[in-house]
């Protein structure tokens, strides 16, 4: 261990000490002339002035010397290196990222306190040129302070820490701290992570690397079986029904109970608008689910809020599950048949569109070869089933879908479409065609990108290759027309043409099982569902969400498609400036402009959406729920996670300039032993103790010497 010093070039302030020798030895006799009239009555005495070339207080010299040696060396900032210490072995000025879990499940207990006192004794810990950054996460990471050594803005940033709605995941929080460190010119990086370390956090493909010379460093809180057993509500069903022409829900929760030693009663409350409407008790066993089935609830307000509530826990986020529903839902259907037209020829349809849990279809069915203006009133949907119309009632559906609505024509042996509106089709409808070839043709080609078939793009998710067409109409799609679906021969099954804001989609062949047996194939009734929601322009309702999804409330037609809002409430993002206030009690605002108006749901409740400064009866209202995974509270092994993020050794990380390091190094060890310090106190009271020994030595020279004769 040697003496080195952060400053060298100041050492040269040394050569300052042979000021006050010199300014000594060199001081000359001032002369001070007097005029008199007449010396004759005055002694010449010579001056003696060697002795004041002569030193004759060495101790004060001495004193003001090493004062001066003192500050000079203060300035070179000394410190004591260890030159046998290689590089970063000493510690070093660190980069240090503190990442704390603020997940709903850290409300178990007081694990976010102690993730605060925990974190504190982290920056308690930091030396002089450490850096250090507070990252708080949940779903997402959020940057709290960043590379900084003041102690009083960590401090300040683990003081805003606050619970939160979402669920545990890792990736984002360790990926903003291996950007930190690699941005960082410190040799060191230390990842501290409070959390749970629940194992849903971590998926193990989310490519986090931290650099060469970074250590993660786990800090789990709470025990692994910190609850004892945890109620939930995990899910909700609203089946829909009309009576006497009002719609009514019944609402059926589903609530689980994990762990436990006993059966319990379990008390399950629905909240409607806020007010308890009813309550039920049920038994669970430990570890075992139940369902609970409330009196049907007849919607008579839009955007009804309500709420399956359990008792308070040790895990209260998921105790509650939040719903919205309205009336009006339904989508309105009208099916055209032709008057000579069996008594079967809409069954398949018509009991397809019936069979739904959530009463979706409102299905109306007409026989007659006119539509009048009244039969559309209600209506989203049109399904001209193998039934040719007249130019009138051609004209007033190509009002209808002009603004918005959809048409669906299926030929079949009657089916047509007058020569009037034909710029209405995507095509020219041919003859018959008899595909009895085998065992008659199947599809060969679907359009999987396409809204109607995308949901069964997936493995197991419908096949529609099953089904045989035994007849069709041919069809000549135009240029501007986009094929949905064609059979194995290549002629078209399906196609869509867009005017205005809706569409009108030709199938080429019937819709029961007179031309084919699709009828019979369980791919029919989703088949149906998806093409008549589609026609719709609405999709099923969204009665909730989940935290974490966003909104855009600049988008009417979107919202009006995931059934969240009315007609009557489209207008919610027309040119009006919102706003929008979250459970909490937040308000975001939401201003009009051309863009859209994203709010991102991040709290579990009702979020509410009106103009500013307005108190409307039923405003617009979402409701949000947690992610359910979070309340599984098995855990992951932090070494194993540490295993995965910290680099091999022997592997190359980001570049390290030596130099800098080394630099860094030698400050930080200087700083931490801050001698300076205490060598400017000692100058300061050499020169103090100086100073009071030149005033005494002065004051006894003048009282030594005699006064001057008169």
């Amino acid at each position: 261990m040697s003496l080195a010093f952060l400053v060298p070039l100041f050492l040269l302030g040394i050569a300052g000490i042979v000021v006050p020798v010199v300014v000594h030895l060199t001081r000359r006799q001032r002369k001070n002339v007097v005029h008199f009239p007449s010396l004759m009555f005055l002694e010449k005495i010579p001056y003696q002035e060697q002795r004041r070339r002569r030193i004759q207080h060495w101790f004060l010299l001495s004193l003001r010397a090493l004062a001066l040696a003192l500050l000079a060396l203060a300035f070179a900032r000394p410190f004591m290196d260890d030159a046998e210490l290689g590089l970063g072995a000493t510690g070093g000025p660190r980069e240090v990222v503190v990442l704390v879990d603020q997940s709903y499940s850290m409300e178990i207990g007081d694990h976010l306190e102690q993730a605060r006192e925990r974190a504190q004794d982290v920056f308690d810990g930091l030396g002089p040129l450490d850096r250090a950054s507070v990252v708080a996460f949940s779903q997402g990471a959020t940057v709290l302070a960043r590379s900084t050594s003041d102690r009083a803005r960590l401090r300040g940033a683990l003081d805003t820490l606050q619970l939160s709605s979402g669920a545990t995941r890792f990736g984002p929080a360790l990926k903003v701290a291996q950007t930190i460190l690699e941005e960082s010119n410190l040799a060191r990086g230390e990842v501290y992570m409070l959390s749970d370390f629940q194992r849903v956090g971590w998926i193990g493909d989310e490519g986090v690397r931290f650099p060469a010379g970074a250590d993660f460093i786990p800090l789990p809180l709470g025990e692994a079986a910190s609850v004892e057993e945890n109620y939930l509500v995990t899910d909700v069903s609203l089946p829909r029904q009309s009576v006497s022409g009002r719609e009514r829900i019944t609402p059926t929760a589903r609530v689980v109970r994990r762990g436990g030693s006993e059966p319990e009663t379990v008390a399950v409350t629905l909240l409607v608008d806020g007010q308890v409407l009813q309550q039920q008790d049920v038994l669970l066993a430990p570890d075992a689910a139940a369902s609970v089935q409330f009196p049907p609830l007849t919607l008579s307000r839009p955007h009804t809020r309500a709420t399956v509530q359990l008792p308070e826990d040790a895990l209260s986020a998921d105790n509650a599950h939040h719903f919205v529903v309205s009336p009006g839902a339904a989508l309105g259907v009208l099916i055209v048949e032709g008057a000579s037209a069996n008594s079967n020829e809409s069954l398949f349809l018509r009991r397809a569109l019936e069979i739904s849990d959530d009463g979706r279809f409102r299905v109306t069915v007409r026989r007659a070869s006119s539509i009048r203006p009244v039969d559309l009133e209600g209506v989203d949907a049109v399904f001209l089933n193998d039934v040719i119309i007249d130019g009138g009632s051609a004209e007033r559906l190509r009002a209808f879908v002009g603004e918005g609505g959809g048409v669906l024509v299926a030929l079949g042996e009657e089916g047509g479409w007058p020569a009037s509106a034909g710029d209405m089709l995507p095509g020219t409808i041919g003859p018959v065609q008899d595909r009895l070839q085998g065992r008659g043709g199947r599809l060969g080609f679907l359009q999987y990108s396409h809204p109607i078939f995308e949901v069964f793009a997936g493995p197991r998710s419908g096949d529609f290759t099953g089904a045989r067409f035994f007849r069709a109409r041919a069809f000549q799609a135009t240029d501007s027309a986009e094929v949905l679906a064609r059979f194995d021969d290549g002629s078209v099954a399906m196609a869509e043409h867009t005017t205005g804001r809706g569409k009108v989609i030709v199938w080429a062949n019937t819709l029961d099982d007179f031309w084919n047996d699709l009828t019979r194939q369980p791919i029919y009734l989703p088949f149906m569902h998806r093409v008549t929601e589609y026609l719709g322009g609405r999709a099923e309702a969204v009665p909730w969400f989940t935290i974490g999804q966003v909104v855009d409330l600049a988008n009417p037609e979107a919202l009006l498609t995931a059934g969240l809002v009315s007609s009557e409430a489209a207008g919610l993002a027309e040119g009006l400036d919102q706003v929008a206030l979250t459970p909490s009690g937040q308000t975001v605002p939401l201003p009009a402009g051309e863009g859209p108006r994203y709010l991102p749901l991040e709290e579990h409740g009702f979020y509410t959406v009106r103009p500013p400064g307005t108190e409307p009866e039923r405003p617009f209202v979402m409701a949000v729920n947690v992610d359910l995974e979070e309340s599984n509270l098995a855990r992951i092994d932090a070494e194993e996670l540490g295993a995965q993020l910290t680099a091999p050794p022997g592997s190359e990380g980001r570049a390290l300039n030596v130099d800098e390091a080394a630099s860094l190094q030698r400050e930080d060890q200087e700083r931490r032993q801050s001698l300076w310090r205490w060598l400017l106190l000692a100058a300061l009271a050499l020169f103090m103790t100086e100073t009071a020994l030149s005033n005494w030595v002065s004051r006894q020279k003048a009282g030594a010497q005699p006064g001057l004769a008169g």
